[in-house]
């Protein structure tokens, strides 16, 4: 069976004010008996609360760990403008700097929208999308440069690929 992490309150990149509803659908999915049962959990979650990151991300946690890609990817995509839409900043990361939003703020729309970005990193590198992998990483390493999120030692692999390469 897939693994799906708990959505607990004391991890920095969950919203705090995620509905209890949400929270005790996504609660459930954890304790799903098969993966067919997991996602059709996580699918209503996302169906039921389209604008909550959490729902999102529920997703992407599920398809990265099932080796779905593709599908993470897309998830990784709605989360992120779930988040920018709630945070009040622009969805595309390219467009984003040190001084779009609060990055360094523990909770809320911005670390979901940080976490998010690590995980379209990771989902890339994954894909074997190296290049659109560091660049990623590297926004986020700019938006994060004390690397919080953790991303730090996924770009140095993405650099990596380069450095062997001159």
């Amino acid at each position: 069976m897939a693994e799906v992490l708990l959505f607990d309150s004391g991890r920095a990149f969950f919203s705090g004010d995620t509905p209890a509803a949400l929270r005790y659908l996504l609660n459930n999915a954890l304790c799903a008996e098969t993966p067919e049962s997991v996602e059709a959990l996580l699918l209503e979650a996302r169906e039921r609360w389209p604008e909550q990151p959490d729902a999102h991300i529920g997703l992407y946690k599920f398809y990265f760990v099932a080796k779905r890609y593709p599908e993470a990817e897309a998830a990784v995509w709605q989360a992120m403008r779930s988040a920018a839409r709630v945070g009040g900043f622009e969805r595309n990361y390219r467009r984003l700097g040190p001084g779009s939003a609060d990055w360094s703020r523990r909770q809320g729309a911005e670390r979901l929208f940080l976490f998010s970005l690590k995980a379209l990193g990771v989902i890339r590198l994954r894909r074997e999308k190296v290049l659109q992998a560091r660049s990623v990483l590297e926004k986020l390493h700019e938006l994060d440069p004390s690397d919080e999120i953790g991303g730090g030692a996924f770009l140095y692999i993405a650099r990596s690929f380069f450095e062997d390469a001159a």
